[in-house]
């Protein structure tokens, strides 16, 4: 995260993101939401990087503190246009723009009857980014999380970055890796796997420090798991025993342990430590 985020709202950035109220909880939404957070969906140098939708679109939002070098010209901005992340859109230019929130109207027509969002977010990954061919499924779960994204009615702007919200997008990586599973798209399931797999990847960032050895090797065991869950997929009846057994052990176990360190973790903003950036004075 920090890679492309502003030296001077590291810690904000850590903390905090922008708070979002879904319409709706349906598998293809939440399936939709754990591709979205997954650099699995994006291809080329922005998967490398780490970099997935949200990365961008903070929980479908905006970002404000989103920076990268050759890509933005300021803080929320980027060019979509660049050629760093796909010769296919690259234009020659150097025209970076304000990133969008996508709880407000854009562009493009959010009207399921109009279908134009999947074939508009298809052309993102395919050629904004070099990503593989998304599946129909996929598209669909993507449209249905986009669709479903509001500013919160209570007027909150922000929320805490906190476990719970990561273990919640392992969940729904999970559930829509089933429910795909079972409408016979398996390669679906194999990339929310995957995307499961992203968030006990950044789960494990936060419990860094050497207390936490064990807790790191059970987050890697835990993930290796479901690699090797995600071959089930071809038999979506087995795959959903199987993903159920997994989850009610890692819940039962690891999850529980993370929660009672949560305090002690880099989740905790009190336990983050910043030097701020030294600026050229001359």
């Amino acid at each position: 995260m920090l890679r492309w985020t502003a030296p001077e709202a590291a810690k904000d950035a850590l903390t905090t993101q922008p708070a979002v109220c879904l319409t709706s909880q349906t598998v293809d939404v939440r399936a939709g939401e754990a591709l979205f957070n997954s650099p699995a969906l994006l291809g080329g140098q922005a998967a490398k990087g780490g970099l997935s939708c949200a990365s961008c679109h903070v929980n479908g939002r905006g970002n404000g503190h989103f920076v990268m070098a050759g890509v933005s010209d300021a803080p929320g901005t980027a060019d979509v246009t660049n050629s760093f992340f796909s010769a296919a859109r690259g234009n020659g230019r150097f025209d970076p723009v304000a990133i969008p929130d996508l709880a407000l109207p854009g562009k493009v027509s959010r009207d399921p009857a109009a279908a134009a969002l999947e074939p508009f977010i298809r052309t993102l990954i395919v050629e904004e980014f070099a990503g593989q061919e998304p599946t129909p499924a996929m598209l669909d779960a993507l449209a249905a999380y986009v669709r479903a994204i509001r500013p919160c009615a209570s007027g909150v702007a922000f929320m805490p970055r906190t476990l719970s919200g990561q273990l919640r997008l392992v969940d729904a990586a999970l559930d829509g890796a089933v429910g795909l599973a079972r409408r016979g798209d398996t390669v679906a399931a194999g990339v929310l796997v995957a995307a499961a797999r992203h968030q006990l990847g950044l789960i494990a960032e936060r419990y860094a420090a050497t207390p936490f050895r064990p807790q790191q090797r059970e987050l890697l065991a835990a993930s290796r798991a479901l690699q090797t869950l995600a071959g089930e997929a071809v038999d979506p009846k087995q795959f959903a025993i199987s993903a159920s057994a997994w989850r009610a052990r890692f819940a039962a176990g690891l999850a529980q342990q993370l929660r009672e360190r949560e305090r002690l973790s880099l989740y905790n903003p009190a336990n983050l430590a910043f030097v701020a950036p030294q600026r050229d004075s001359r």
